[in-house]
């Protein structure tokens, strides 16, 4: 497992891993995220928890609009994720 990758210590739940996969919207130079305007609560209270982890971050984006998308740490995060299946 990479450096500072310490899957016990980010609480990663069902529902942050779930919004994880979310926000992968496909390779990092053409990835988006997610706007900040469609997602629910309890989203958006998971990507502030993925964003305090340095696993997500905040964009702006057109006309105002805001984006949560992954940071190359959550992408590897993602990957080590997905090796376990999860």
């Amino acid at each position: 497992m990479p450096k500072n990758l310490n899957i016990r210590h980010l609480r990663l739940t069902p529902s942050r891993v779930a919004l994880m996969h979310r926000l992968n919207d496909g390779p990092a130079e053409d990835s988006v995220g997610l706007e900040m305007n469609e997602m629910t609560g309890h989203e958006l209270r998971a990507a502030d928890h993925l964003t305090g982890a340095k696993i997500a971050e905040v964009v702006p984006g057109w006309k105002m609009t805001f984006w949560y998308r992954l940071t190359p740490r959550g992408r590897e995060m993602l990957q080590v994720l997905s090796s376990l299946g999860l």
